[in-house]
């Protein structure tokens, strides 16, 4: 799938993307297919779409936010300031990807991780294989985050002893 470079912005600067918050409590189980039902029923909506996965209230509240989300760029949409400089208006075909997005403050440096899942147009075409792909980065970015907390929790008890 492809869009104009004056619709991506517009889906940028207007916020006319499709949102969808699944709130997760932390001893659920991740429901991955209400998060590939989201995405089956937006995946080729003209304008961007972000699905996230709220565990234990987010990253905003020291929990962990899972999201997928279509852009043209690597970047988060929120990221608007810095999407309006790196997209051309003028470009009349820009390919649309979907990103997988992991959010916590183990997570890395910046608390984010991004990855490409796949274009949509892939998706579109073999949306087992890409669910596969979210699948197993979402459960690689959660066990990252789990040992970088056991060991952030063994270097707070070896300061306190």
């Amino acid at each position: 799938m492809q869009i104009t470079g004056e619709r991506a912005l517009v889906n940028i600067e207007n916020e006319t993307f499709y949102t969808k918050r699944i709130d997760v409590a932390d001893d659920e189980t991740i429901p991955l297919d209400a998060l590939f039902s989201e995405i089956d029923s937006h995946i080729e909506n003209e304008n961007f779409i972000h699905i996230e996965l709220q565990i234990n209230g987010g990253v905003e509240s020291t929990g962990t936010t899972l999201s997928v989300e279509t852009n043209v760029i690597n970047l988060p949409l929120r990221y608007q300031n810095q999407l309006r400089k790196l997209v051309w208006q003028e470009k009349d075909a820009l390919d649309v990807n979907l990103y997988m997005i992991a959010e916590n403050e183990f997570e890395s440096q910046s608390h984010l991780k991004i990855s490409l899942a796949s274009s949509v147009a892939t998706y579109v075409d073999d949306s087992e294989s890409v669910k596969a792909k979210i699948s197993t980065w979402f459960n690689e970015q959660l066990e990252h985050i789990v040992n970088e907390q056991k060991q952030a929790e063994k270097e707070d008890v070896g300061v306190e002893e």
